[in-house]
């Protein structure tokens, strides 16, 4: 059992409930209501944006130090949207933060780790959508890939070491769940280009950039593209139907 269904599209992580039981066990229950709604408010706002820009929401799972909104939205998304959608969280975290922050003084220190964890450049974090998105408005789709993969795996080797010499169990379980996430990413990377061109074959998109190109793997996101003085269209008929 992964995670527990609390509302429509809303879940709980198994690991999520076993820290707010010790939370109850240790009388901070008080201390829990701002910082779960932070989280909330974080992940709500992903949500409300994706629906807002005309995608569909799947769900909200939240963990202990953060959550994951997941929205059914195509490889292909214009990059200013899937901006859009990712700094939507921590710019809401950011105004409830102004907002709670005078009824609860303490949940300074919450906000801060909350943001920060969720900023560094890890992919599936924020920071590591982010880090994506700013690839992709430089370098093609795999280029792109390679790099938010290997800051990500960087960073978790350095987020490692400092978990296990500053102990802290939330944390070393949240860097179980980024691994086992950047695993999966690894070893669907093939899947996800080839998702990325069947999308760009099967529906019309216009970009308004145009960029010539030697390579199939020289494709970038928002744009167009002639290979070797072919359409992209045509190549990439000849390319799924060879």
């Amino acid at each position: 059992m992964e995670s527990i269904w609390i509302l429509r599209h809303i879940y709980l992580d198994k690991y999520f409930l076993f820290f707010l039981i010790i939370i109850i066990l240790t009388g901070n229950f008080n201390y829990f209501i701002p910082y779960f709604l932070l989280l909330f408010f974080h992940e709500i706002s992903h949500a409300v944006t994706g629906i807002i820009l005309g995608y569909k929401l799947e769900r909200i799972i939240f963990y202990p130090l953060g959550g994951v909104t997941i929205i059914n939205y195509p490889v292909n998304i214009p990059l200013f949207s899937e901006l859009l959608i990712v700094i939507a969280g921590p710019l809401m975290q950011i105004l409830v933060y102004l907002i709670l922050k005078e009824y609860y003084p303490f949940i300074k220190l919450y906000h801060y780790t909350l943001l920060v964890f969720n900023l560094l450049p890890i992919y599936p974090l924020d920071g590591g959508k982010i880090l994506s998105i700013i690839c992709g408005y430089y370098y093609s789709f795999i280029k792109s890939f390679n790099i938010t993969f290997i800051i990500s795996v960087i960073m978790v080797f350095f987020l490692t070491i400092y978990a296990v010499t500053n102990f802290n169990l939330n944390l070393v379980l949240m860097i179980i769940l980024i691994i086992s996430k950047l695993i999966n990413l690894y070893r669907n990377k093939f899947i996800i280009y080839e998702h990325f061109l069947l999308e760009r074959y099967l529906y019309q998109y216009n970009f308004h950039k145009i960029k010539n190109i030697s390579s199939i793997r020289e494709f970038h996101r928002d744009h167009n593209h002639i290979i070797n003085f072919v359409k992209e269209k045509d190549y990439l008929n000849k390319y799924f139907h060879k």
